[in-house]
C-alpha cells in the first residue's frame, strides 16, 4: 500500500526551572494542534522534540519526511547548510512564532532567518502581518498560522461572591499584566466585589521579576488577592480557564495567542487587544488605557462571547486552507 508523504515538525525540546521537560509550552501546544488538524485532513504528520541541533539528522533519518518545519529560530545557519547537504531532497522551512517587536529581543533572530532564505529554506511565520512586514523590507515569507481545536462554548457557570479574573500566560514586559491588574482591580471596584486575581507563577521571562513584583504591590495596595497558578497540562488549563468570570489578554505583542482561543472555547468572556488579530473589535481594548480596558471588561457579555467564537471559526478555517495548500 503506498504510504503519505510525511511531514515532519521539530521542536526543541523546553525545560521548566526544575530541570522537567515542559510539554506544555506554547509553541509546544500550537504545533501539535497543527499536526493533529493535517493528519485529521489525511495526511500524515509528525511531532518530534530535538535534545538539540545535533539531533535533527537521526529525526529526519528515521521518519523520511518529504518537508521539516523548524518551530521557532534556534538551529543555527551552519548547522542548516550541513543539514541541507545531507538531505537535500527534504523541503526546509523555519517558522518564527514572533512578531517583529519580540522577534527584536531574541538575539541573532534576524541574520539567521536571512541566512536561512539564502540557503532556500523557506521562512514562515505563524502571524499574517509579521510576514507581510517581513517581506515588506527583508524578503520572501510566508504564513504558516497557528491552528486550534476549538469547541463548543460551554454554559457559564453562577458568578461568585468574588471576581475570578485569569489573566495567564508567561509573565514578561510584552503580556501587559501590571496594566491588566490595575484594570481589574477597578472593575471590582465598580462592581463592589472582592477581586481574585489569577496569573501563572511559573514562567517569569524577559526581565518580567520587575513586572511580577510591581503587580504584587498593586494587588496588594488594593487589598485584592493574587493567585499565583502554577504551569499545567492544556486539558488541566482549560478546567482552570473555565472557572475564571472573565479573562484578559491585552498584550502589546502577540501572534495568535492560545490563551485567548482558551478562554473562547471554553465560553469564558475575554477582553484582548489589537495584538490577538482574529479577536473582534468589540473584544479589543487599548493595550495602554486603564479606563478603556475596564470599559471593554464592562461590555463583555454573552452576544461577545459568541462573536469571539465566531471570528475563531472563521480565522481557524482559514488556517486550514493555508496549511492544506501549502502541504499540496
Amino acid at each position: 500500500m503506498k504510504q503519505h508523504p510525511l511531514y515532519l515538525f521539530i521542536a526543541k525540546e523546553r525545560y521548566d526551572y526544575d530541570g522537567q521537560e515542559r510539554l506544555s509550552s506554547g509553541v509546544l501546544s500550537s504545533v501539535q494542534f497543527v499536526v493533529d488538524m493535517l493528519n485529521s485532513a489525511g495526511l500524515h504528520a509528525v511531532l518530534a522534540t530535538a535534545v538539540d541541533a545535533n539531533s535533527i539528522d537521526a529525526l529526519v533519518d528515521r521518519y523520511k519526511p518529504v518537508a521539516v518545519v523548524l518551530e521557532a529560530v534556534w538551529v543555527t545557519p551552519e548547522k542548516m547548510a550541513e543539514l541541507i547537504g545531507l538531505h537535500s531532497l527534504v523541503k526546509w522551512t523555519v517558522r518564527a512564532h514572533s512578531e517583529i517587536a519580540f522577534l527584536a529581543q531574541e538575539g541573532c533572530a534576524v541574520e539567521w532567518l536571512v541566512e536561512f532564505a539564502q540557503l532556500g529554506v523557506e521562512v514562515a511565520f505563524n502571524s499574517v502581518q509579521t510576514a507581510a512586514d517581513w517581506r515588506g523590507s527583508m524578503g520572501d515569507a510566508v504564513c504558516l498560522p497557528n491552528h486550534y481545536p476549538l469547541r463548543a462554548p460551554r454554559p457559564r457557570l453562577e458568578s461568585e461572591d468574588a471576581l475570578h479574573v485569569g489573566c495567564f500566560g508567561a509573565i514578561r514586559p510584552f503580556k501587559n499584566q501590571l496594566m491588566q491588574a490595575m484594570a481589574a482591580v477597578e472593575f471590582a471596584r465598580r462592581q463592589g466585589r472582592p477581586l481574585v486575581f489569577h496569573m501563572n507563577g511559573g514562567r517569569v521571562e524577559q526581565f518580567g521579576e520587575a513586572n511580577l513584583k510591581n503587580i504584587k504591590a498593586a494587588i496588594a495596595a488594593s487589598n485584592q488577592t493574587l493567585v499565583l497558578e502554577p504551569w499545567l497540562p492544556h486539558a488541566e488549563f482549560l478546567e482552570l480557564v473555565a472557572r475564571m468570570e472573565i479573562c484578559l489578554q491585552v498584550s502589546l505583542t502577540e501572534s495568535f495567542n492560545i490563551v485567548s482561543a482558551d478562554a473562547v472555547s471554553m465560553g469564558v468572556p475575554l477582553v484582548g487587544s489589537s495584538a490577538v488579530s482574529w479577536l473582534p473589535r468589540r473584544s479589543q481594548a487599548p493595550a495602554n488605557d486603564l479606563g478603556g480596558i475596564v470599559r471593554v471588561m464592562e461590555n463583555a457579555d454573552r452576544t461577545s462571547v459568541a462573536m469571539n467564537h465566531e471570528a475563531l471559526e472563521d480565522y481557524l478555517s482559514d488556517a486550514r486552507k493555508t496549511w492544506l495548500g501549502w502541504a499540496r
